[in-house]
This record gives C-alpha cells, sequence and structure tokens, in this order.
C-alpha cells in the first residue's frame, strides 16, 4: 500500500485508523513518534484514538464495532513510562481528573472516562475486559478512581430487592453482590487500594458504604452526620455481609457530632430497635431536654425516666418542645404501644396520668395546639378500640371538638352509655350519622361494641342500589357507535 500525506486536519485519527487498522508500519512510526514527542502531537493522537472509538460505537451495546475498538484499546494499555499514574500505560497518561461528562458543545474527541468502567464489566472480549478489570483494580489515576466512584454511588443507594443479590433465603436493596458474594464490580472497587477516599461533599451518604466495606471508620466522621447515622439505620435494616452490619453497629456508638446523635435518638422514638440498642449503648440524649423523658421511656431505661418525669409529664413536656420533628400522632401511637408492655406500675401510672391530662390551655398557642393534636389522635385510637385510648377518653372526658356528628359514635364506642342514651334514645341520631359518614368508621367495631354491650347493632341497613335507566338513547354521535353513522374523530 503506498504511503500517502495526510493532512492537517486528518492527522490524528487517519494516521492512528491506517497504523491500527491497516497495519501500515509507516503510520505505526509517526503514531508513536508522535506520542513520544508530547505536547500537541500526543494530543493529537490521544484524541483520534477518542475518535475512533466513538465512530465504533464504544459502550453503546448492540451496535459497538468490537473488532474496531479492541486495538484501538490495546493501544492505550501499551506501557508508557511517562504517566505518572499506576499503571503506567498511555490510558493513564492522558487521562482528565475527573470522570465528568466532557463539556457541551463540539465533541473533540474528549474521553467519556465512565464507559472504561463499564467495559470492564461487559466488554465482549474477555481478555480486554479483564486486562481493563486489572488496570481498574491498582489505578490511582483520579479520573478512573472518580468513575469508579460514580458508578458505586447509584449501586449503594437502597433502592428495590434485588433478586439473587443476597445469600438464598435472604433480601439485599444493594446492587453490589451475587448470591451473597461480591459481583464483577465489588471486586474491582475492593481490590483498589486508592479507595476510598474522604468525600469531596459531605452530603455524599452513599460512598458511606465504600468506607464501610474496606473498614474505614476514619473517613465516616467526613460526612453529614445526620444523613449519615440514618443510612447505617437502614443498612441494618437489609442484608449486608456480617461484618459491614458490625461495623455500622459500632459507628452508630461512635457518633460524636451532634446532628447524628439528634437522628439516632429520634429514630429510636419512633421504634426502631437497633437505633434503641445504639442509645442505650452509647449512653446518648436528645438535644432538648424535654424530649428527654419520652425519649427514656420508649427506649426502656425505667430508671433514668422515674428520674426525668417525677410527675407523670410525659406528654406535656413533649408538647412544649420547639421545632417538631416528630408528628404528634406518632408519638401517641407509641405511648400507646409501650402501655401495652409490660411496663413497671409506677412507670404504666405516671404514663398514663400524662395521658389523661392533656385538655386545653387558657391560652392560645403552639403548645396548645399540639395538646389539641394530641387529644385527637386519642381519640381516633379510641373509636378504633384500642383499650388504652378507651380509657383515656373515658377518664379524661375527652370529646370532639370540630363536628358534633363524631360525637354519638365516640360515646357509642367507647361505651359511654349514660350519656348516649341522653343524646340519642332510640339510636335514630347515631343511624343517621353513619349513613352519611359511614366510611369514617370500621363496622366491625359497632358489632363488637353492640355484641359486648347487649344492644342492636347501629349499623344503617344497606340500601338497595336504584335500578339502572334503559330509557335513554345515546346520541348520534357518542364515540363508538357513532363510527359507523357519520361521527369522526
Amino acid at each position: 500500500m503506498k504511503f500517502r500525506r495526510w493532512r492537517a486536519k486528518e492527522r490524528g485519527q487517519d494516521v492512528l485508523a491506517a497504523a491500527l487498522y491497516e497495519g501500515n508500519s509507516r503510520a505505526r512510526e509517526r503514531i508513536d513518534r508522535w506520542w513520544a514527542a508530547g505536547g500537541a502531537h500526543r494530543d493529537e493522537v490521544w484524541r483520534g484514538a477518542w475518535f475512533l472509538l466513538t465512530a465504533a460505537h464504544f459502550r453503546f451495546g448492540n451496535h459497538e464495532r468490537t473488532e474496531r475498538v479492541v486495538p484501538v484499546l490495546e493501544f492505550l494499555l501499551e506501557a508508557d513510562p511517562t504517566s505518572p499514574y499506576r499503571p503506567q500505560v498511555r490510558l493513564t497518561a492522558c487521562l482528565p481528573q475527573t470522570a465528568a461528562d466532557p463539556p457541551n458543545g463540539v465533541y473533540m474527541g474528549d474521553p467519556e472516562v465512565p464507559r472504561l468502567v463499564e467495559a470492564a464489566l461487559r466488554f465482549p472480549d474477555p481478555s480486554l475486559r479483564q486486562r481493563l478489570a486489572d488496570l481498574l483494580s491498582v489505578t490511582d489515576q483520579p479520573g478512573l478512581l472518580d468513575a469508579l466512584e460514580t458508578g458505586f454511588r447509584p449501586r449503594a443507594r437502597l433502592g428495590p430487592t434485588y433478586i439473587g443479590a443476597a445469600p438464598p433465603g435472604q433480601e439485599t436493596r444493594c446492587a453490589l453482590w451475587s448470591e451473597g458474594e461480591p459481583n464483577a464490580f465489588l471486586k474491582i472497587v475492593c481490590a483498589n487500594p486508592n479507595l476510598p477516599r474522604p468525600p469531596a461533599q459531605p452530603e455524599d451518604i452513599d460512598l458511606s458504604l465504600l468506607a464501610l466495606l474496606k473498614d474505614r471508620p476514619d473517613l465516616l466522621p467526613a460526612f453529614e452526620q445526620g444523613a449519615l447515622a440514618v443510612r447505617l439505620l437502614e443498612y441494618l435494616g437489609t442484608w449486608l455481609p456480617e461484618q459491614v452490619h458490625e461495623r455500622c453497629r459500632r459507628a452508630l456508638r461512635d457518633l460524636s457530632a451532634r446532628e447524628g446523635v439528634t437522628a439516632v435518638c429520634d429514630q429510636a422514638i419512633l421504634g426502631d430497635a437497633e437505633a434503641i440498642a445504639a442509645a442505650r449503648d452509647a449512653g446518648y440524649r436528645p438535644d432538648s431536654p424535654a424530649w428527654t423523658p419520652v425519649f427514656l421511656l420508649l427506649t426502656r431505661q425505667f430508671s433514668a425516666y422515674r428520674e426525668a418525669d417525677p410527675d407523670g409529664r410525659v406528654l406535656q413536656l413533649a408538647c412544649s418542645v420547639g421545632g417538631v420533628r416528630i408528628g404528634e400522632d406518632v408519638l401517641i401511637d407509641r405511648i400507646l404501644a409501650i402501655l401495652d408492655t409490660d411496663l413497671p406500675d409506677d412507670v404504666a401510672a405516671a404514663v398514663r396520668r400524662s395521658l389523661r391530662d392533656l385538655g386545653p390551655l387558657d391560652k392560645p398557642s403552639v403548645e396548645d395546639l399540639r395538646r389539641r393534636s394530641m387529644r385527637r389522635a386519642v381519640l381516633t385510637r379510641a373509636i378504633k378500640l384500642e383499650r388504652e385510648a378507651v380509657a383515656a377518653v373515658v377518664d379524661a372526658g375527652y370529646l370532639p371538638e370540630d363536628d358534633d356528628h363524631e360525637l354519638l359514635p365516640l360515646l357509642f364506642l367507647t361505651e359511654q352509655f349514660e350519656r348516649y342514651d341522653r343524646e340519642d334514645p332510640n339510636g335514630t341520631k347515631l343511624r343517621a350519622v353513619l349513613a352519611e359518614k359511614h366510611y369514617w368508621y370500621e363496622r366491625k367495631h359497632f358489632r363488637t361494641v353492640a355484641k359486648r354491650a347487649g344492644r342492636p347493632d347501629p349499623w344503617p341497613p344497606k340500601q338497595p342500589s336504584p335500578p339502572g335507566d334503559r330509557t335513554s338513547t345515546p346520541h348520534v354521535t357518542t364515540w363508538p357507535s357513532s363510527y359507523g353513522v357519520g361521527g369522526h374523530f
């Protein structure tokens, strides 16, 4: 083949194509000479290589032309002692320092670094795929490390349950394992000695799993501590290798920042078993002293609770906290739930006393609004026949405040029949309310109370559906009947 002189605008990719695709020895000599010269000459070869990869649809799935990609990648994987990064090959000598997308505008042969990670996992040629995996397992090139972190984030982010990822009989929400063993991507990341790196942004919580996997607790304080504590608890709620779970538990007990401790305390109040254990072991306390009694109660630290709430004011104190993070209805649910457990008698008496003292205050205030929300929550649980809620409603005389229609169902369901009979002696008013607002209530609760009290079921009988009206005639343009009689779209 006759060697021709290349025009300046064709240099780089055309000379490289002749050298790699056509076996042109003179073109190969020129390419090697340009690369060794560095500067603009090397840049022409480098960009030419990425133009060729793009033309060969590198990492575009079924469109990829493997036979034209392989020679270019093999060229870029040849040794280059001038590279400042490991391994010393052409690829690491010129890659950018970040895996960010190339700038918008005319494409000028800018490499798309994340595609190298994809190729190390799924490239059709097994030999070249392994060479790329081996490179990524040892490299310290910042752009490639950035690309590995970019690939790690979505796999570490808790998503749906990944079928086949966890060992048989278990499930995980991280896409980093296959049947409980590290998948190909995780093997690369775990093998690379230059990962993990300190997070560039404290809110980059997904990378915290990488620090846990490689047992680097020294990096965890660099993450935003509140979000980290929540993520650690989430990781404990899904399958991960046991050593990772143990590191999560250790990290939860070693939190020093106030934000992390507060997050653990909040989750403990909400009933997270791992948060309760961590808070008890580490001696954590909420940031607001007014939250301390309810926290101690719900984490079953009864000796400390007795000291913090000697007068049975646990809910009243919670109402006085500024910046509520936990809804009043959720808090009432937790209080009612713990009353159904084996509490010490004096603790149960204190909690019941607080539950019955949520009446309105003399002056409107934020605390008064929260008391009202708690009363409303207790009433809602009472009409569902929750035993402690019913007892609190009856003892404290809590009544609906917004809608008179709620009064009769409440009186019936809480078995306050003396007053109920005065309000509705023959039951017609209650049936009228239920006929109009039956969707607010469960019929089974009325049946339960009626049977227990020996009273008739107040639920109104089901009304028969009105007969269908078959007298109307469809309009001539009604679709689809009009399709055959002149109608149109």
